[in-house]
């Protein structure tokens, strides 16, 4: 390694993590119940402060009936000042007394709630790709699709950005606050589950997450943060933050400030365990390392090992790319929610 002074700030970001690594790494032989708590704890204390939530009320603003579903356009009140639309999607028909596992759908940084609950032109193969809400519908899972800052119906404050990206720039302005975006996206995601536990046709304690890309690390988020889910599926996000760091390439809302002082990505899917966790990843995803995509799995893989919970980690690297296979995405729903309550 070079002493002498460098002109590139990423190789500053380089010297000092190798200099000062996270100190909160789970080490083999560790009580893992015991190191989890410990980690739980010190991400507390990276929480921002957040606008009061109260009890969300819910408005539909639009409802169609299609051949095998309902579905609903909704306005949650998440706060005084801040209202989440969301897709809901109903199979159909439906039994006046059933109640159904459910899934939460997050989108990704390029899509959003309407591409991947369907609303677009499905001959399009792009647009097939993305619309795993629409697939879980139609498997039978009644569908709640929340949309981030930035997406469908939030977009009142993208005419000020111009061509700078949108999530830098609002996690910019929201941290003269204190505020970080994870924790603003994640008040938005636990409102939209109040609203999708309470449903009378939704089994509460059958309840998964699911998404791609920024859905995918937003979905580890959540199944950290809130233990009404039932079960995981994370696609597009087995990458580190210090890889996207020395990058200058990853995207501000994903992740708490001062972060990797404690610890990165396979220390946040560790804390999962043994909560039932498909991790998806494509070969061809130009976003993700295979180096630390496999290093990655590794350890979440021990963290389950050491719960033992082997059985309850699913791990599927597909042919494809930066994309959520749903077919292997439904049969992980299968065998962890169509259970009986």
């Amino acid at each position: 390694m070079p002493n002498h002074p460098s002109h590139s700030f990423t190789d500053l970001l380089d010297r000092f993590g190798q200099e000062q690594p996270p100190f909160m790494t789970y080490r083999p032989g560790e009580d893992i119940a015991v190191w989890q708590q410990r980690f739980r704890r010190q991400l507390e204390q990276l929480r921002s402060p957040l606008p009061q939530r109260p009890t969300p009320q819910v408005e539909i603003l639009d409802s169609i009936e299609t051949a095998d579903h309902f579905r609903q356009r909704l306005q949650i009140t998440v706060g005084p000042y801040s209202t989440l639309p969301a897709n809901l999607l109903i199979p159909q028909p439906l039994q006046s007394d059933a109640q159904r596992p459910s899934v939460l759908v997050l989108h990704g940084h390029e899509s959003d709630i309407d591409a991947i609950c369907g609303h677009c032109d499905l001959d399009d193969q792009d647009n097939q790709r993305r619309a795993y809400g629409l697939a879980a519908v139609r498997a039978g899972y009644v569908v709640l699709a929340p949309s981030l800052w930035g997406w469908e119906g939030r977009q009142g404050h993208l005419d000020r950005i111009g061509r700078r990206d949108k999530c830098n720039t609002i996690q910019m302005a929201a941290s003269m606050y204190g505020i970080n975006l994870v924790d603003l996206h994640l008040q938005d995601l636990q409102a939209a589950l109040d609203v999708l536990s309470a449903r009378p046709e939704v089994a509460p304690d059958r309840i998964g997450c699911l998404g791609n890309s920024t859905g995918g690390r937003m979905a580890m988020w959540l199944s950290i943060v809130d233990q009404r889910i039932k079960a995981c599926i994370s696609s597009g996000s087995m990458n580190t933050f210090r890889e996207r760091s020395l990058k200058l390439a990853s995207c501000a809302i994903q992740y708490p400030f001062g972060l990797l002082r404690y610890g990165d990505v396979p220390e946040l899917y560790s804390l999962l365990a043994p909560l039932p966790l498909q991790l998806q990843a494509g070969e061809q995803d130009p976003l993700i390392n295979p180096v630390d995509r496999e290093a990655l799995y590794e350890t979440v893989r021990r963290a389950y090992r050491a719960m033992g919970a082997d059985e309850n980690l699913d791990y599927v690297l597909h042919a494809k790319g930066h994309i959520l296979q749903w077919e292997q995405a439904e049969e992980f729903l299968r065998r962890y929610l169509q259970r009986s309550s």
